[in-house]
């Protein structure tokens, strides 16, 4: 738990957001390979990212004011950790589906894939829900500036710029696709915004589940999720301007399996596609109940291992590296 620091607010409803997000996604797929993909399947999968989206903003501006740095340290830190976080284990995804799938794969799509630039490059995506990280890693290199500029700056300014992003994201699919980051600009905006509104919590934590419970319910009956993004920036603007809002739940079994799930949520992310790929494609002539056996026993076992084995060694490589140039430099005046 993250302890109320210089207005950095506390994790329990951080952790049910990103556990939903990943759900939605996990649901919406495991739909799409067992009955089939519709238009609420998909439109819960569409609402899952920009959770992510939200939730990953959020967090990583947190992050950027805890480290108390300035100019090149605070980017070099930021994209180091970053970095850390974000590539390791999902190299070793791809390197999986590279080697054991039956797809072939040229070079140059195998290293679009691993550098997440397929959509700089036109390239294949090796997996269906690789797609948002390229966009994330894109908002990464945007974020510390947004940090900078508006630590400081009243909230307005930042609204503006979340109005003006709209027309902005509307101009983007006729310049080029190659920059359909700036189509989930608003989304990603939100979440700065909840970040710079932090600190005023008053609303009773229970209206943090059904908040997002009506927003969630409101975005698949309503949106049109392929054609229309207007749903898309709407629900993640509702949320970011939520969450400061909203007291910490202190319900401790949810909390608990809030925390689990949002802990493992990458892996399941990541691992999710290949696992249903296997269980209900591969061993389609199996029993049901072996395929359903399969597909459970996967989306516990590899998430496990790759955050225990992978993720989390990572995440500490990056930030000791980060610590260590951070005081490296620092010394090098006295010394």
């Amino acid at each position: 738990m993250i302890v109320p620091q210089n207005g950095t607010m506390l994790k329990p409803n951080l952790d049910l957001l990103r556990a939903v997000a990943v759900l939605l996604v996990l649901l919406a797929h495991v739909a799409g390979y067992t009955i089939q993909t519709s238009r609420i399947s998909y439109a819960m999968g569409q609402l899952g990212v920009m959770l992510f989206f939200v939730h990953t903003s959020l967090v990583l501006m947190q992050s950027l004011e805890r480290q108390h740095q300035a100019g090149a340290a605070l980017f070099r830190s930021f994209y180091l950790q970053r970095a850390f976080r974000i590539y390791p284990l999902a190299i070793v995804m791809l390197l999986g589906i590279y080697w054991l799938m039956d797809e072939q794969w040229t070079r140059l799509e195998l290293l679009a894939n691993l550098l997440l630039v397929q959509n700089l490059l036109y390239a294949r995506y090796m997996s269906s829900v690789l797609w948002s990280l390229c966009l994330e890693v894109q908002m990464y290199l945007l974020l510390p500036f947004l940090f900078l500029f508006f630590r400081t700056r009243p909230l307005r300014s930042l609204l503006v710029l979340w109005a003006v992003s709209i027309p902005l994201a509307l101009l983007q699919p006729l310049v080029s696709a190659r920059l359909n980051v700036i189509e989930f600009a608003p989304c990603f905006l939100a979440g700065v915004i909840a970040w710079r509104m932090q600190g005023r919590e008053r609303w009773p934590a229970w209206l943090w589940p059904l908040l997002l419970a009506c927003a969630g319910i409101a975005f698949v009956a309503y949106a049109e999720p392929r054609s229309n993004n207007y749903g898309r920036w709407a629900v993640c603007l509702a949320v970011g301007l939520a969450i400061p809002w909203m007291r910490q739940l202190a319900v401790p079994l949810l909390n608990r399996a809030s925390q689990v799930v949002a802990r493992y949520s990458y892996g399941i992310y990541l691992f999710h596609p290949p696992i249903l790929w296997l269980s209900f494609r591969t061993m389609e002539a199996y029993q049901p109940l072996m395929q359903w056996l399969t597909f459970l026993s996967l989306l516990v076992a590899l998430p496990f291992l790759g955050y225990h084995l992978v993720e989390l060694p990572m995440i500490q490589l990056g930030r000791r590296l980060s610590e260590r140039k951070a005081a490296a430099k620092a010394a090098a005046p006295a010394a």
